[in-house]
């Protein structure tokens, strides 16, 4: 016969993977009736499965960033005719109409996840097209370094994908793993292996209310759990009949690492919980042979794409107000800056880089520089001449 802890458990898988709603209502029935003396075992279990499911969610939407990230060459997500003549004026109106559509589609006052990655895509292509000597990029690409959780977190698995589609595949950023760790990752916080995530389903992290109202009236008469002992003689440790202490500031921090941006305490059951010290195993790192992917370990450097200054012009006026109107900082100009990099002085010049933060991530002034025709035609530059003397 099979004890009601691997039932309870079976019941927590179901809620957590299959979204069975009659076996979250039977879980949380059974922790709101249990005795206190008997809650630690079956809090800290649900707990466990909890963390596994977090896991596998993460270690899944990470190998789907990897995969789909390799599988996009710069530019491999254009047309044939287009990708056969890059700069020609059919592959400049197909990245137009698609960085048109990514924008429509993600960039809108309702969605404000996204907002600080365009303002960092924005910034990149306004700075290309400002002159050196003016703060901008000029005759170099910027460098953009910003965490791969950007991507993973900012609006779910379909923009994750279309954002690697348009920023690698069509516009033709390149990138490369950096070898700075992710802000994430520096914590001192030892308590927890994985990352906030972006909700899957409610029941992530909410609890089902129970099917009727004497499991509700059962719920309410279960004693709560005090803050603090109160008695006028001295217990042992292990007296069934001793309240749980407080919770620590590290084991409520965990929780609230846990919760996702889309889910309200407020409308949440209270959910029985344990001591802190019966949960340390639960939130502890993983260990180094675990099966699961590094999620955002390093940031990613993308490369701003070859393109000439009128195109990217042209892609500017695709950004809505609320984007473009923000301040744009510029690069600080020296003269070191502005003379071309010497050989001879090997990576000196490389460490010296000026960094600016716009949105999200930082960027700076690389060392590739754009093709020749970068800054278009004679028109197209004096309009620009006419926007530096008089603007």
């Amino acid at each position: 016969m099979r004890s009601e802890l691997e039932e309870f458990a079976d019941r927590c898988r179901a809620w957590y993977y299959q979204q069975d709603d009659d076996a979250g209502r039977l879980m949380t029935q059974t922790l709101a009736t249990l005795p206190p003396s008997q809650r630690a075992p079956f809090a800290r279990l649900q707990a466990s499965i909890r963390s596994a499911y977090h896991a596998s969610v993460n270690a899944r939407r990470d190998a789907e960033f990897k995969a789909h990230l390799s599988a996009t060459k710069p530019g491999g997500s254009l047309m044939p005719h287009s990708r056969a003549d890059p700069k020609g004026p059919l592959a400049k109106k197909e990245r137009y109409d698609r960085l048109d559509r990514f924008i429509r589609t993600w960039c809108t006052m309702g969605m404000p996840g996204t907002k600080p990655f365009f303002q960092g895509l924005w910034a990149v292509m306004r700075l290309q097209v400002i002159p050196q000597d003016l703060g901008g990029a000029g005759p170099y690409r910027i460098e953009w370094e910003i965490d791969d959780a950007v991507f993973k977190e900012s609006g779910g698995k379909e923009f994750m994908l279309e954002a690697i589609d348009v920023l690698k595949g069509v516009l033709g950023f390149e990138d490369t793993a950096s070898l700075s760790r992710s802000p994430s990752t520096n914590s001192s916080v030892q308590y927890t292996a994985f990352t906030p995530l972006s909700p899957i389903h409610s029941r992530s992290q909410s609890q089902p209310l129970p099917s009727d109202s004497s499991a509700s009236a059962r719920a309410q008469k279960t004693p709560p759990i005090s803050s603090r002992t109160q008695t006028k003689r001295q217990r042992a440790p292990s007296d069934p009949f001793l309240d749980t202490p407080g919770l620590s500031s590290s084991y409520s921090s965990a929780n609230t690492g846990l919760s996702t941006s889309s889910s309200s305490a407020a409308d949440e059951p209270i959910t029985p919980t344990t001591p802190n010290t019966e949960l340390d195993d639960l939130f502890a790192r993983a260990p180094p042979g675990r099966d699961f992917c590094d999620p955002d370990g390093y940031l990613r450097t993308w490369t701003a794409p070859d393109l000439s200054n009128p195109e990217f012009l042209s892609l500017l006026t695709l950004f809505p107000s609320f984007v473009a109107r923000n301040p744009l900082p510029r690069f600080p100009v020296t003269r070191l800056s502005l003379r071309p990099a010497d050989i001879e002085e090997g990576e000196a010049m490389e460490t010296e880089r000026n960094e600016i933060k716009v949105g999200t991530g930082t960027m700076w002034l690389g060392n590739k520089r754009r093709t020749d025709g970068w800054q278009g035609n004679w028109w197209t530059r004096f309009k620009l001449w006419l926007a530096r003397v008089f603007c």
